[in-house]
C-alpha cells in the first residue's frame, strides 16, 4: 500500500471486553488524509519497532527483565491489541494486521464503505458539531457520530463513508465502542508495519475462526502455542457471550 503522508491525527479510546468478560480500555491513533488512512495501537507499534531489530529486541528483553525482577512485570509494553487498519481507497483495499498477542494475522480484503443511513439527532464532539448515522456492517448493528466541519470521509477501525470524520461509533450490544479523545492536524508519515513477518498471512474468516476456537479453549491455545503443557488452577473461565468487531464468521 501506498505510504503517504496524513493530514489530521485522531486520538481514540476503544472500549472493548476481554474473553474472561472484563472491560478493557485502549489509547488508539488515526492517521488519515482524503485517499488514505492507518489506524493502529501506538503501544502494538512501539513493540513491533523493537522486535523489528536486534538491537531493539535486546533492549526489550533487558525492559521484561528488569520489570519482572521488579515484581511490575504488567507494566511491559506488549501486543496487548495487535490491529493494525490501512484503508487505501484508491487502491480500494484494506490491509489488516490482527489477532491477539500468540496469534497474529495478517490478510488484505476490498475496502468497503459502510451503507449508512443518516439521522436528525446531533451531539458535541471534542467541539464539533456531529451527526448520527446507523448501519449494519459484518454482524453488528453500529450506531457512529460524524462531523461535517472535518471532510474526511473516515474512522475508527474500518469504519468510514460518511460525509465527514467519525469521532465516535458504537455497536448495540454494548461490547465494543470508539470515542475520539484528542484531534490536531498532522504531517506525519502514514509509514508500514515494523514486524511484518511477526503475523501470519490468511484471510478474514479463517482468522476470526482461528480466534474463536483459541479464545474458547484457551488452555489448548496456549499449549499448542507454547508446545508444553500448561494447566491454570481452576481453568480459565471465558464468557463465550463476548464476540469479535465482525461476528458473521458464525
Amino acid at each position: 500500500m501506498a505510504a503517504g503522508k496524513a493530514d489530521l491525527e485522531v486520538s481514540y479510546n476503544y472500549k472493548y471486553f476481554h474473553r474472561t468478560g472484563v472491560e478493557r480500555n485502549a489509547g488508539m491513533i488515526l492517521l488519515a488524509n482524503a485517499s488514505e488512512s492507518k489506524f493502529y495501537s501506538p503501544e502494538t507499534e512501539y513493540v513491533d519497532s523493537l522486535e523489528s531489530s536486534p538491537a531493539g529486541r535486546d533492549a526489550y528483553n533487558q525492559m521484561k527483565m528488569a520489570a519482572f525482577n521488579g515484581g511490575n512485570i504488567k507494566s511491559v509494553p506488549s501486543r496487548r491489541l495487535p490491529m493494525y487498519i490501512f484503508k487505501d481507497k484508491a487502491a480500494g483495499e484494506t490491509e489488516v494486521y490482527d489477532g491477539q498477542s500468540m496469534m497474529l494475522f495478517t490478510f488484505t480484503e476490498p475496502y468497503e464503505a459502510q451503507e449508512w443511513e443518516i439521522c436528525d439527532s446531533t451531539a458535541t464532539i471534542l467541539g464539533y458539531e456531529c451527526t448520527m448515522a446507523v448501519c449494519d456492517f459484518r454482524g453488528r448493528r453500529w450506531t457512529a457520530w460524524f462531523t461535517p466541519e472535518i471532510p474526511v470521509q473516515d474512522g475508527p477501525w474500518k469504519l468510514s463513508g460518511l460525509p465527514g470524520l467519525i469521532l465516535a461509533a458504537s455497536e448495540s450490544s454494548g461490547q465494543h465502542a470508539f470515542t475520539a479523545t484528542g484531534l490536531q492536524t498532522s504531517e506525519r508519515e502514514i509509514s508500514p508495519v515494523f514486524c511484518k513477518d511477526a503475523y501470519e498471512k490468511t484471510d478474514r474468516i479463517a482468522m476470526l475462526k482461528a480466534l474463536r476456537e483459541f479464545d474458547d479453549n484457551p488452555e489448548a491455545g496456549i499449549n499448542a502455542a507454547l508446545g508444553i503443557k500448561v494447566t491454570v488452577s481452576g481453568g480459565i473461565k471465558v464468557d463465550k457471550s463476548l464476540d469479535y468487531l465482525e461476528t458473521d464468521y458464525r
